[in-house]
């Protein structure tokens, strides 16, 4: 098994955090894993976007050209990378009239986000419920060994994402 997985939005809104957060989870999992960041020199408001594989086995490259999911949290990232998406995409319900793939699409509504700046949480909650990869005790910890102070509002926000797809 080999999950490969990109994270893409502006600098800022977490990207690279959540890319973070998926590794941690996936090596606590067990698995090996890679993590990949790609931002400009800008970040903040600027793209940022990285590239996590996760594996139950060896890893020949941290660098991919067709993802298995791909979590777009802005517009420009969705239409930069839903073409090299074979499996799922999860983004704002929003942006989901002006997409064109052949990919499943994941739409997050407003309902299901409390607070914009969490987005990132919501997104990993969902894609969590979706795939089904990872543990939830290991996102858990990846999340308080990761974010410190600010785990338990990150964990809800994750929370918020995992029971959107859940009930729906």
């Amino acid at each position: 098994m080999e999950c490969k997985i990109i994270i893409a939005g502006f600098g800022g809104q977490g990207v690279l955090f959540t890319g973070k957060i998926l590794a941690q989870a996936a090596v606590n999992d067990g698995y090996e894993v890679s993590w990949l960041p790609s931002y400009g020199p800008e970040m903040r408001g600027g793209t940022a976007n990285c590239q996590v594989v996760i594996s139950d086995g060896k890893i020949s490259s941290p660098t991919f050209k067709t993802a298995d999911i791909l979590i777009a949290m802005n517009y420009p990232s969705l239409d930069k990378f839903k073409d090299n998406v074979k499996g799922k995409i999860i983004t704002d319900s929003s942006f989901v009239n002006r997409c064109d793939t052949m990919a499943e699409i994941i739409a997050i509504g407003d309902s299901a986000v409390k607070n914009n700046e969490l987005i990132n949480m919501v997104m990993l909650g969902a894609m969590t419920a979706k795939i089904q990869l990872l543990t939830r005790k290991s996102i858990d910890e990846a999340i308080r060994l990761i974010a410190g102070a600010k785990a338990e509002e990150d964990i809800e926000a994750f929370n918020d994402g995992l029971n959107y797809i859940l009930q729906s």
